[in-house]
Protein backbone atom coordinates (compact mmCIF):
# COMPACT_ATOMS: atom_id res chain seq x y z
CA UNK A 1 0.00 0.00 0.00
CA UNK A 2 0.89 3.31 -0.84
CA UNK A 3 1.37 6.08 2.52
CA UNK A 4 -1.08 9.01 2.72
CA UNK A 5 -0.88 11.69 0.78
CA UNK A 6 -1.72 15.68 1.27
CA UNK A 7 -3.37 17.42 -1.47
CA UNK A 8 -4.57 21.12 -1.27
CA UNK A 9 -7.42 22.16 -3.36
CA UNK A 10 -7.85 25.74 -4.11
CA UNK A 11 -10.89 27.25 -5.94
CA UNK A 12 -13.53 29.99 -5.32
CA UNK A 13 -16.20 28.09 -6.36
CA UNK A 14 -17.95 26.63 -3.42
CA UNK A 15 -19.67 23.75 -5.16
CA UNK A 16 -16.30 22.89 -7.03
CA UNK A 17 -14.66 22.16 -3.38
CA UNK A 18 -17.70 19.88 -2.42
CA UNK A 19 -17.33 17.64 -5.32
CA UNK A 20 -13.63 17.64 -4.58
CA UNK A 21 -14.34 16.57 -1.15
CA UNK A 22 -17.14 14.21 -2.45
CA UNK A 23 -14.19 12.53 -4.67
CA UNK A 24 -11.25 12.27 -2.35
CA UNK A 25 -12.74 11.61 0.69
CA UNK A 26 -13.18 8.23 -1.70
CA UNK A 27 -9.60 7.98 -1.20
CA UNK A 28 -7.80 6.04 1.57
CA UNK A 29 -4.30 7.74 0.49
CA UNK A 30 -5.22 10.92 0.13
CA UNK A 31 -5.79 13.68 2.87
CA UNK A 32 -7.64 16.56 1.21
CA UNK A 33 -6.82 20.25 2.54
CA UNK A 34 -9.03 23.26 0.60
CA UNK A 35 -8.84 26.59 0.69
CA UNK A 36 -11.54 29.31 -1.11
CA UNK A 37 -9.39 31.80 -1.95
CA UNK A 38 -5.35 32.74 -3.06
CA UNK A 39 -4.39 34.45 0.42
CA UNK A 40 -6.06 31.10 2.30
CA UNK A 41 -4.18 29.00 -0.21
CA UNK A 42 -0.91 30.38 0.77
CA UNK A 43 -1.32 30.23 4.42
CA UNK A 44 -2.57 26.84 4.39
CA UNK A 45 0.76 25.88 2.65
CA UNK A 46 2.66 27.52 4.55
CA UNK A 47 1.21 25.76 7.56
CA UNK A 48 0.96 22.17 6.44
CA UNK A 49 2.90 20.10 4.25
CA UNK A 50 1.73 19.47 0.96
CA UNK A 51 2.57 17.15 -1.81
CA UNK A 52 0.50 18.60 -4.68
CA UNK A 53 -1.87 21.41 -5.31
CA UNK A 54 -4.66 21.61 -7.39
CA UNK A 55 -5.62 25.00 -8.30
CA UNK A 56 -7.87 27.17 -10.29
CA UNK A 57 -6.13 30.26 -11.93
CA UNK A 58 -6.91 32.77 -8.94
CA UNK A 59 -5.12 35.50 -8.55
CA UNK A 60 -3.80 37.59 -5.12
CA UNK A 61 -5.12 40.72 -3.96
CA UNK A 62 -1.94 42.83 -5.27
CA UNK A 63 -2.89 40.83 -8.77
CA UNK A 64 -0.01 37.93 -8.71
CA UNK A 65 -1.43 34.92 -10.20
CA UNK A 66 -1.73 32.27 -7.60
CA UNK A 67 0.27 29.46 -8.87
CA UNK A 68 3.11 31.83 -9.73
CA UNK A 69 3.14 32.66 -5.63
CA UNK A 70 2.69 28.95 -5.11
CA UNK A 71 5.71 28.23 -6.79
CA UNK A 72 7.64 31.00 -5.00
CA UNK A 73 6.68 29.74 -1.38
CA UNK A 74 7.41 25.94 -2.42
CA UNK A 75 9.98 25.34 -5.36
CA UNK A 76 9.62 21.52 -5.62
CA UNK A 77 5.58 21.29 -5.00
CA UNK A 78 3.81 19.71 -8.16
CA UNK A 79 1.07 22.24 -9.23
CA UNK A 80 -1.89 21.06 -10.82
CA UNK A 81 -3.55 24.05 -13.21
CA UNK A 82 -7.61 23.02 -12.95
CA UNK A 83 -9.12 26.50 -14.43
CA UNK A 84 -11.98 26.51 -17.02
CA UNK A 85 -9.75 29.08 -19.20
CA UNK A 86 -8.41 27.88 -22.27
CA UNK A 87 -4.56 27.08 -22.40
CA UNK A 88 -3.63 30.37 -24.45
CA UNK A 89 -4.85 31.92 -21.32
CA UNK A 90 -3.06 31.18 -18.86
CA UNK A 91 0.33 29.63 -20.89
CA UNK A 92 2.47 32.35 -19.78
CA UNK A 93 1.66 32.15 -16.19
CA UNK A 94 1.70 28.23 -16.55
CA UNK A 95 4.98 28.07 -17.44
CA UNK A 96 5.90 31.23 -14.81
CA UNK A 97 5.09 28.96 -12.33
CA UNK A 98 6.58 25.85 -13.51
CA UNK A 99 3.28 24.28 -13.49
CA UNK A 100 2.87 20.55 -13.64
CA UNK A 101 -0.29 19.46 -15.42
CA UNK A 102 -2.96 21.52 -17.15
CA UNK A 103 -6.74 20.75 -16.94
CA UNK A 104 -9.50 22.49 -18.69
CA UNK A 105 -12.29 22.33 -16.12
CA UNK A 106 -15.84 21.53 -17.66
CA UNK A 107 -17.65 19.16 -15.83
CA UNK A 108 -17.46 16.78 -12.50
CA UNK A 109 -15.93 14.42 -14.84
CA UNK A 110 -12.72 16.11 -15.60
CA UNK A 111 -11.48 15.05 -11.85
CA UNK A 112 -10.82 11.79 -13.15
CA UNK A 113 -8.07 13.80 -15.00
CA UNK A 114 -6.86 15.40 -12.26
CA UNK A 115 -6.95 12.42 -10.22
CA UNK A 116 -4.49 10.51 -12.79
CA UNK A 117 -2.02 13.60 -12.75
CA UNK A 118 -2.27 13.36 -8.54
CA UNK A 119 -1.18 10.32 -8.87
CA UNK A 120 1.41 10.50 -11.28
CA UNK A 121 3.22 13.21 -9.76
CA UNK A 122 2.71 12.19 -6.05
CA UNK A 123 3.48 8.15 -6.70
CA UNK A 124 5.59 7.87 -9.67
CA UNK A 125 5.65 5.59 -12.92
CA UNK A 126 5.57 1.80 -11.49
CA UNK A 127 3.91 2.65 -8.22
CA UNK A 128 0.71 0.98 -7.40
CA UNK A 129 -2.60 2.90 -8.49
CA UNK A 130 -4.47 3.71 -5.25
CA UNK A 131 -5.83 6.48 -6.82
CA UNK A 132 -7.10 5.99 -10.43
CA UNK A 133 -8.09 2.65 -9.45
CA UNK A 134 -10.57 3.99 -7.67
CA UNK A 135 -12.14 6.60 -10.64
CA UNK A 136 -15.22 4.31 -10.81
CA UNK A 137 -16.54 4.56 -7.55
CA UNK A 138 -15.25 8.17 -7.61
CA UNK A 139 -17.83 8.81 -10.74
CA UNK A 140 -20.47 6.89 -9.28
CA UNK A 141 -19.94 9.16 -6.12
CA UNK A 142 -19.82 12.43 -7.96
CA UNK A 143 -23.24 11.55 -9.75
CA UNK A 144 -25.01 10.97 -6.65
CA UNK A 145 -23.34 14.40 -5.42
CA UNK A 146 -24.68 15.79 -8.21
CA UNK A 147 -28.27 14.60 -8.45
CA UNK A 148 -28.51 15.46 -4.59
CA UNK A 149 -27.70 18.82 -5.28
CA UNK A 150 -30.17 18.92 -8.24
CA UNK A 151 -32.79 17.76 -6.38
CA UNK A 152 -32.30 19.81 -3.31
CA UNK A 153 -32.20 23.26 -5.21
CA UNK A 154 -35.02 21.98 -7.75
CA UNK A 155 -36.91 24.75 -6.59
CA UNK A 156 -34.73 27.69 -6.21
CA UNK A 157 -35.17 30.02 -8.75
CA UNK A 158 -33.13 32.75 -10.40
CA UNK A 159 -33.02 35.18 -7.89
CA UNK A 160 -31.65 33.07 -5.49
CA UNK A 161 -27.49 33.43 -4.63
CA UNK A 162 -25.10 30.57 -3.68
CA UNK A 163 -22.89 32.14 -1.09
CA UNK A 164 -21.61 29.44 0.98
CA UNK A 165 -21.07 25.73 1.56
CA UNK A 166 -21.09 23.48 4.61
CA UNK A 167 -19.16 20.32 4.42
CA UNK A 168 -19.76 19.38 8.13
CA UNK A 169 -16.37 20.29 9.36
CA UNK A 170 -17.68 23.43 10.88
CA UNK A 171 -21.14 23.94 13.17
CA UNK A 172 -23.53 25.17 10.38
CA UNK A 173 -24.46 28.22 12.30
CA UNK A 174 -20.91 29.90 12.07
CA UNK A 175 -20.91 28.72 8.55
CA UNK A 176 -24.29 30.79 7.76
CA UNK A 177 -23.20 33.21 9.46
CA UNK A 178 -19.69 33.50 8.24
CA UNK A 179 -21.47 33.29 4.46
CA UNK A 180 -24.18 36.11 4.68
CA UNK A 181 -21.65 38.71 6.46
CA UNK A 182 -19.34 38.16 3.87
CA UNK A 183 -21.86 38.01 1.03
CA UNK A 184 -23.70 41.45 2.68
CA UNK A 185 -21.68 42.69 5.05
CA UNK A 186 -24.46 41.88 7.49
CA UNK A 187 -23.07 41.90 11.22
CA UNK A 188 -24.22 39.06 13.08
CA UNK A 189 -24.23 40.72 16.33
CA UNK A 190 -27.41 43.08 14.95
CA UNK A 191 -28.70 40.09 13.82
CA UNK A 192 -28.72 36.77 16.12
CA UNK A 193 -28.98 33.73 13.98
CA UNK A 194 -30.70 32.16 16.64
CA UNK A 195 -33.59 34.92 16.74
CA UNK A 196 -34.27 33.53 12.80
CA UNK A 197 -33.70 29.89 13.54
CA UNK A 198 -32.14 27.15 15.63
CA UNK A 199 -29.22 26.48 14.03
CA UNK A 200 -28.58 22.87 15.72
CA UNK A 201 -31.92 21.71 15.20
CA UNK A 202 -30.92 22.46 11.80
CA UNK A 203 -27.61 21.06 11.65
CA UNK A 204 -29.14 18.07 13.04
CA UNK A 205 -32.16 18.13 10.21
CA UNK A 206 -29.11 18.20 7.28
CA UNK A 207 -26.40 16.24 8.82
CA UNK A 208 -26.08 12.94 6.88
CA UNK A 209 -27.63 10.18 9.68
CA UNK A 210 -23.91 7.75 8.82
CA UNK A 211 -20.70 9.15 7.33
CA UNK A 212 -20.60 10.24 3.71
CA UNK A 213 -24.57 9.56 3.30
CA UNK A 214 -27.15 12.27 2.00
CA UNK A 215 -30.31 13.24 3.00
CA UNK A 216 -31.17 14.25 -0.73
CA UNK A 217 -33.98 16.89 -1.39
CA UNK A 218 -34.16 18.63 2.20
CA UNK A 219 -34.31 22.25 1.58
CA UNK A 220 -34.68 24.69 4.18
CA UNK A 221 -35.50 28.59 3.95
CA UNK A 222 -35.80 31.37 6.78
CA UNK A 223 -35.68 34.99 7.29
CA UNK A 224 -32.56 36.35 8.03
CA UNK A 225 -32.46 40.39 8.25
CA UNK A 226 -33.98 42.11 4.53
CA UNK A 227 -32.49 38.43 3.60
CA UNK A 228 -33.74 35.25 2.93
CA UNK A 229 -31.72 32.10 3.60
CA UNK A 230 -31.95 28.67 1.86
CA UNK A 231 -30.17 25.78 2.19
CA UNK A 232 -30.30 22.50 1.10
CA UNK A 233 -29.20 18.72 1.97
CA UNK A 234 -26.01 19.16 -0.03
CA UNK A 235 -24.94 21.56 2.27
CA UNK A 236 -25.53 24.46 -0.35
CA UNK A 237 -26.27 28.03 1.20
CA UNK A 238 -28.06 30.25 -1.30
CA UNK A 239 -29.16 33.76 -0.01
CA UNK A 240 -31.82 36.33 -1.37
CA UNK A 241 -33.51 39.73 -1.14
CA UNK A 242 -36.73 39.34 1.07
CA UNK A 243 -39.64 39.59 -1.16
CA UNK A 244 -42.13 41.75 -0.25
CA UNK A 245 -44.47 38.58 0.68
CA UNK A 246 -42.58 35.67 1.32
CA UNK A 247 -44.17 32.40 1.15
CA UNK A 248 -42.69 29.09 2.47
Amino acid sequence: MCSSRTVLHVDDDADMLALSEATFRQLDAVSLLTAATATEALQVLSSHPVDCVVSDSLVLPDGVPLVEALRQQDEEVPIVLFTAKEWSEVAGTASNAEVSEYVQKAGPDDFAAVLRHVDELVYGTGVEKSLTGGISAIAEALADHESATSEATLRLDQDWELIGQWLGEEELGIVVVESIESHAGLPAIEHPLYESIDADALEALLRPVLEDEERPGIEVRFPYGDYQLAITSSGDIFVRQAPDETLY
